[in-house]
């Protein structure tokens, strides 16, 4: 057990199982849906970015909080897809535009089929990044 720096809270942890080649994160990878970041918690998107960031390799095995055993790749997918959807937000944001402009230009579109399930919704994530960068 390794404790991160705050990600989806400040009480985030990575259990490594070395031999297997076997991680998981917990809630930083839900593998269901979008991640949730409690900042009343001391959670950080920087946090849930920097956490996963070195378990990109298809080497690895990754056991989410929910769903199937998957792989480096998907995770490597997954972190994409928070710098992307990151990316339009704070492009948005530099824009001028308002939480609710932004969340209403649905930057998570092409990711809602596959992470659009889970806990979190696609609003709150876009509302969660957006926080985050405005607290930066």
């Amino acid at each position: 057990m390794v404790h991160q720096k705050p990600g989806y809270s400040d009480a985030d942890a990575l259990a490594h199982f070395h031999a297997a080649k076997l991680v998981y994160f917990g809630e930083v990878f839900p593998g269901d849906g979008y991640p949730g970041i409690d900042p009343a918690q001391g959670g950080t998107l920087d946090g849930v970015l920097k956490t996963l960031a070195s378990w990109t390799s298809s080497s690895f095995k990754v056991v989410p909080a929910r769903g199937k055993v998957t792989d480096g790749r998907s995770l490597k997918e997954f972190v994409d897809m928070i710098v992307t959807v990151r990316d339009r937000v704070h492009r948005s944001m530099q824009s001028g535009k308002t939480d609710n402009q932004i969340v209403a230009e649905h930057p998570t579109a092409e990711f809602d089929e596959k992470w659009g399930r889970g806990r979190v919704s696609a609003d709150a994530f876009v509302r969660e990044i957006y926080a985050a960068l405005k607290g930066q």
